[in-house]
């Protein structure tokens, strides 16, 4: 994987510097792609665990507490993880494929700037499946039950539209940019969506389930403390610090921001493709430095949200 991402950026520093590429976008557009799929792959991931992560929390308290059995029930009668998903699978899947655009999105864009001679596409559904092409009816349909459903509808259709559009004939160069800057603010609100869900809901979730599950260790630790052999404590009181450590704010906000770090990047890439014969030079730059920074906020924080995924 890193020599893929260091074989784009040499290449993109090629185009830069030496303007060894006749096509300016095929440097910076291979790097976004390359990017999208790794972002979407750990956001993909951390939604999908919501629901798991769930239940190992709610098995953690039952194993810390001998007077709770397990159920679909608790004591009062409310459902738990095991009875109820406490994220509706049908939302979690809406916005998987939200994502799911959004990286084909960032392909279709790459195979644009890699032909010589784009194909035609006749209808959006030919690049993307009906699956796709119908997503903004699937947000329509979960209405009430899902608060921000409604906020994807709009970008959702627009970018559908773009993508239909990207194959028809006409000159490369211009395709693409056309391509940017219908696509590009559609993405951004995707994302901001997506980053709204880690911020909103999914941060807060995160928050409490670390603090719960370090309240589970300590008390655990101290009720059976007597008991341990020293190797034992020793492990115990390593547990402890883990579970300290995914209580921190910045573990808690680290989907958000490798979200925002995209966005970051497509911001950069809209003001390249906006960018006058003046400019170009200096927007590639930043363009450049914002692809880097991407990159190394995907390794980063994929770290930091890996335990998180469960």
């Amino acid at each position: 994987m890193k020599r893929t991402n260091v074989s784009c950026f040499a290449l993109l520093g090629c185009a830069l510097l030496s303007g060894c590429l006749n096509n300016r976008y095929i440097a910076p557009v291979t790097a976004f792609q390359t990017s999208t799929n790794q972002t979407i792959s750990v956001i993909s991931a951390f939604y999908t665990s919501r629901n798991s992560y769930e239940i190992q929390l709610y098995l953690s308290t039952v194993a810390a507490d001998p007077t709770l059995t397990v159920g679909p029930v608790d004591a009062a009668g409310h459902p738990t993880p095991l009875g109820q998903p406490v994220f509706s699978p049908t939302s979690i899947k809406a916005r998987l494929d939200a994502l799911s655009l959004v990286g084909v999105y960032a392909s279709r864009l790459y195979a644009l700037a890699n032909t010589s001679a784009p194909a035609d596409f006749a209808t959006a559904s030919t690049a993307l499946g009906t699956g796709l092409t119908s997503l903004n009816t699937t947000f329509q349909k979960l209405g009430a039950s899902d608060g921000t459903a409604a906020s994807y509808v709009g970008p959702i259709s627009s970018l559908v539209g773009t993508i239909g559009k990207m194959y028809l004939s006409g000159q490369r160069d211009k395709l693409v940019k056309d391509a940017i800057q219908e696509g590009g603010p559609q993405v951004n609100t995707i994302l901001a969506q997506i980053k709204d869900d880690m911020d909103k809901i999914f941060s807060v979730e995160v928050d409490t389930g670390a603090n719960q599950a370090l309240a589970t260790a300590v008390v655990e630790y101290n009720k059976d403390r007597a008991t341990l052999t020293y190797d034992q404590r020793v492990a115990r009181l390593a547990e402890i610090s883990a579970a300290s450590d995914a209580a921190t704010s910045a573990t808690a906000s680290a989907p958000s921001k490798l979200v925002s770090s995209m966005m970051d990047a497509n911001n950069a890439l809209l003001k390249s493709a906006a960018a006058s014969k003046q400019e170009k030079q200096m927007s590639l730059a930043s363009l450049n430095d914002a692809l880097g920074a991407w990159v190394s906020q995907i390794q980063t924080l994929a770290t930091q949200i890996k335990p998180l995924v469960k």
